[in-house]
């Protein structure tokens, strides 16, 4: 008999699957960070202000190419780019490292010399990653990624089976996971990037969209990041310990989120606005129904450890923001896979000033609580200023094609 059974079938549909793959680097991810609550809370502090220095690097340096590669389309990597543009995206990488460097002085609480190194080898891993995005390979980006998050947790189960409780040896072996992931990624989808090293440019770079695209994306990670930063600073590494787990845990409700946004920002073709509403759907619901299992994976956690009973009431409070991010990151990608990057910096800059303001003021006094429902209500104004900006954008851009064209005699079109 050569017929498949049913749990082969599904095994081999969830490997198959973008989003399942997605899913479960997160999932990896979030159980790293659930074994880190083996960690005394100053040295679980110590691990997350490192790594968070470095990824708040990675997002300010890395000049968002992910995003910006994807709206290009694969046209842009494979015939118009060249060594210009590789030299700019290359840059990211020891741009990323300063930064890391920088962040980890801020929070007070950091190992400065290995969040640079992180920041480094994520940035370094970008870039492969971004260019297999943009030609449509999420499946296989995200299945090494699902293969690297997996290789954390089984390291840092070693080391608690044999006793370390040091932070700067967890910080050793998630720099290894890094390292080997930019080894697999270049190795599978570096391709592209070295033929543009042997092609020179056939287009400007278009450092306007990736400016306006990655000023949008910083401005938007400050909310995002700022915040345990600002606790690291302000009130310590045991405090940041226990928000840091709330914040990791209810980002993997976000997971649905960021693959439909990635969907929706490629997706250039007839019908999209039409997709838009059943991605949209897809991710409120995935952040509502993964927001509250996640509630109840920190009581239990609560339950097997005093030191992050904190975490659920942090969780809690931190749900709203987790559903006001997948609308906005659905909503985002729609504005500016229609070229509204304009409006996206705008508004995440004003948001992001806002998180500045906030979190300093409301860190010293209200701790993570006031830190966590503050995060909620800017994501909320964010969410809703872009679903405004973004209806206008689709009026404007149909009253233009209901203009009357002028014939004219140059041929050139608008470029995007």
């Amino acid at each position: 008999m050569t017929g498949v059974s049913p749990i082969a079938g599904r095994v081999r549909g969830a490997i198959g699957s973008a989003t399942t793959m997605y899913l479960a680097a997160l999932a990896m991810s979030g159980i790293a960070i659930l074994l880190s609550v083996a960690l005394p809370p100053g040295e679980r502090g110590l691990l997350v202000a490192t790594t968070t220095s470095a990824t708040v690097g990675v997002a300010i340096g890395g000049l968002s190419l992910e995003s910006f590669l994807l709206a290009q389309g694969p046209r842009w990597l494979h015939e118009l780019a060249g060594r210009r543009s590789l030299l700019l995206y290359l840059g990211t990488v020891p741009l990323s490292a300063v930064l890391g460097w920088l962040f980890a002085l801020y929070s007070a609480e950091a190992s400065p010399g290995l969040s640079a190194v992180g920041a480094a080898c994520i940035a370094a891993s970008t870039l492969p990653a971004a260019a297999g995005l943009s030609q449509g390979q999420f499946l296989s980006v995200y299945r090494w990624r699902a293969v690297f998050a997996t290789v954390a947790p089984a390291l840092y189960l070693v080391l608690i089976f044999t006793g370390v409780d040091d932070a700067d040896v967890w910080l050793l072996a998630w720099l290894g996971c890094q390292a080997l992931m930019v080894v697999a990624l270049w190795t599978s989808h570096g391709g592209p990037l070295n033929q543009m090293a042997r092609r020179v440019s056939a287009e400007p770079e278009r450092l306007a969209r990736l400016g306006l695209t990655h000023t949008g994306a910083v401005a938007q990670i400050v909310p995002f990041r700022f915040d345990q930063l600002a606790l690291a600073r302000y009130q310590g590494p045991a405090e940041l310990a226990i928000y840091s787990l709330a914040v990791a845990a209810i980002e993997f409700s976000q997971a649905g989120a960021v693959i439909a946004a990635q969907r929706t920002l490629g997706d250039h073709e007839e019908g999209a606005a039409d997709r838009l509403r059943g991605w949209l759907r897809k991710a409120v619901l995935s952040a509502v129904g993964l927001g509250l299992l996640v509630l109840v994976g920190l009581a239990g956690i609560g339950l097997l450890t005093d030191d992050y009973t904190g975490a659920l009431l942090l969780g809690a409070l931190l749900l709203p923001r987790s559903v006001a991010v997948a609308v906005d990151k659905v909503l985002s990608a729609r504005l500016v896979n229609l070229g509204g990057e304009r409006s996206t910096a705008a508004v995440s800059i004003g948001t992001g000033l806002a998180a500045i303001v906030g979190y300093t003021l409301l860190a010293p006094e209200y701790g993570a609580a006031g830190i966590a429902a503050l995060s909620g209500v800017l994501f909320a104004v964010h969410s809703t200023v872009i679903a405004l900006a973004l209806r206008k954008r689709i009026r404007l851009l149909a009253t233009r094609a209901s203009r009357p064209r002028t014939p004219t005699t140059t041929g050139v079109g608008e470029h995007a």
